[in-house]
């Protein structure tokens, strides 16, 4: 006798069914999507005695594995795909060569142009004529040509603006210069800052240091100032061909380490309503000035030295109530209480 009953498969995976398909794989995906208990059935047999026995489960034809569907055959591209891309790479290929070419005729005309603007006669600088000097006062047009080294004739685009600025501003009367290039006309622009001395530097003789023959000391030996306190020899501008032109006020005794000094004492004196003629600063502890009022003794430079000057300013009209001639020094080292030291002839 035989009994029909329904096993139901669990929706996960029954993979204990492929020992039983003849070598018949069933695909994963259909049993997962296939309703619990839809597709395989079993039967079961009583035998004399009673005892039921399971039969080996049977596929319904709507499930069988001759009816499983199979996965489609992978293709390779078509050979119309192949030469399509065969014709793209071409392209690409003709495009790179001819980048590639044009770049090749861009970089020689260039290199061409280039060698043809530095050796063509329009770009020469032929003579002096083509240089033009501005802002200098002391140093003539004449003067600053001869200091740059230009051979003529000379291609405008084989001189070097920064390496002549920088020639001109090592000569002591040039502070700086700024050299451009004009190409058309083609000529040289030259702008000057000169230093403007302010003051003879005289040394301090009683305590004299050797110089080094051919290398000038500052403030050991005679010189020039400007308002910066910047020191050059006392030929510096003869020997550029310019003509000498001393300066009325003189420092004596002045050193490297009283420059800084020496702009703040200078900007208040060149300010004063009163003349000062001379600087001696032989003694750090009593700067003297000598004035139209006669020799002022301050002490020792300070912050208080533009009072000072203030209180000399006060006392200009001096000469019309005491003899000049008279006057020793005036003393200002306090300017609240000025001192008039007074000779004993």
């Amino acid at each position: 006798m035989i009994m029909p009953s329904q096993i139901s498969v669990p929706s996960t995976r029954a993979s204990f069914i492929n020992a039983s398909l003849d070598d018949d794989v069933i695909s994963n995906q259909t049993l997962n999507d296939a309703p619990s208990g839809a597709f395989l059935k079993s039967e079961t047999s009583l035998d004399e005695g009673g005892t039921a026995t399971a039969l080996p489960p049977t596929f319904p034809p709507a499930f069988s594995p001759t009816f499983l569907p199979a996965f489609p055959p992978a293709y390779g591209p078509s050979s119309q795909d192949l030469a399509q891309r065969r014709k793209q790479l071409r392209a690409k290929r003709r495009s790179k060569l001819l980048k590639a070419v044009w770049r090749s005729l861009a970089i020689t005309g260039f290199a061409a142009g280039t060698v043809w603007l530095a050796t063509s006669p329009i770009w020469l600088i032929k003579s002096g004529n083509q240089i033009e000097i501005s802002n200098n006062r002391q140093l003539s047009e004449s003067n600053i040509k001869a200091l740059l080294p230009v051979p003529y004739p000379q291609s405008l685009l084989k001189i070097k603006p920064n390496d002549l600025a920088e020639r001109l501003a090592a000569y002591a009367p040039i502070k700086s210069a700024v050299v451009s290039r004009q190409l058309v006309p083609p000529r040289l622009t030259v702008k000057v800052t000169e230093r403007v001395p302010v003051a003879v530097a005289i040394p301090d003789t009683t305590q004299p240091i050797e110089a080094l023959a051919n290398h000038p000391m500052p403030f050991v030996e005679p010189g020039l100032i400007d308002a910066q306190g910047y020191w050059m020899p006392r030929n510096s501008f003869q020997d550029l061909g310019a003509s000498e032109s001393l300066p009325e006020l003189s420092v004596k005794g002045m050193r490297p380490g009283d420059q800084a000094a020496w702009r703040s004492l200078y900007q208040i004196i060149s300010r004063s309503p009163v003349s000062v003629t001379a600087i001696d600063w032989t003694m750090p502890s009593n700067l003297i000035l000598q004035t139209d009022l006669g020799p002022v003794h301050f002490g020792p430079y300070s912050k208080n030295f533009a009072r000072q000057m203030a209180a000399l300013d006060q006392m200009r009209s001096l000469p019309e109530k005491v003899n000049s001639a008279k006057v020793s020094y005036i003393d200002l080292q306090d300017p609240d209480n000025p001192m008039i030291e007074f000779s004993q002839k």
